[in-house]
């Protein structure tokens, strides 16, 4: 109830790291630690996750470890461990949408790095053109950084459309750091 109301703080008193009591509750307790920011608890959750995974026969019960390890890999950065994760999904299962949506998420957000990269390094050649570039047409290297600029704000601008501000904050992309970069 306190999950669907968004009042994290309160549902955490239910949370149980050290002995939860069924498949649900890791899944319950990684939506609430991973809410609150609380990575290190949700690392310890993440552990008792695999190790019960291991044992876990049930399909469904699987879906849920998974969708929990999933959510909790891609938060920290382990984007590869969780596109392995999501990728173990049984689809026939409820939590077919966590895992497809998670691995196109992962992706856009490898691009949108890949993206703020490329824009970086511009901007470092913009500050320090080539002026060998310049013998044939003046101002050649800078037109030919700005292009390219412009192309990757283009990315960049589609990609946060596909990934919004929370999906990107919930797959551990800084956010703070995406406002400030295009220049």
């Amino acid at each position: 109830m306190y999950v669907c109301l968004k009042e994290w703080k309160t549902a955490l008193q239910f949370v149980s790291i050290q002995m939860p009591a069924s498949v649900t509750d890791f899944l319950f307790g990684m939506d609430v630690l991973l809410e609150l920011g609380k990575l290190e608890a949700a690392e310890v959750l993440a552990t008792r996750c695999r190790k019960a995974l291991r044992s876990a026969t049930d399909r469904f019960q699987q879906s849920v470890l998974l969708t929990a390890l999933g959510e909790f890999y891609s938060r920290v950065h382990r984007w590869d461990d969780a596109l392995t994760v999501w990728e173990h999904m049984p689809l026939e299962q409820p939590f077919r949408h966590n895992a497809l949506s998670g691995i196109v998420q992962i992706h856009l957000a490898k691009a949108l790095q890949s993206v703020e990269r490329g824009l970086q390094l511009l901007a470092e050649l913009k500050k320090n053109p080539d002026t060998e570039n310049e013998l044939c047409v003046p101002g050649n290297d800078l037109g030919m950084t700005k292009d390219a600029e412009k192309e990757l704000l283009k990315y960049k601008s589609g990609i946060e459309k596909l990934l919004p501000e929370k999906a990107r904050k919930e797959l551990g992309v800084d956010v703070a750091a995406d406002a400030g970069s295009a220049t």
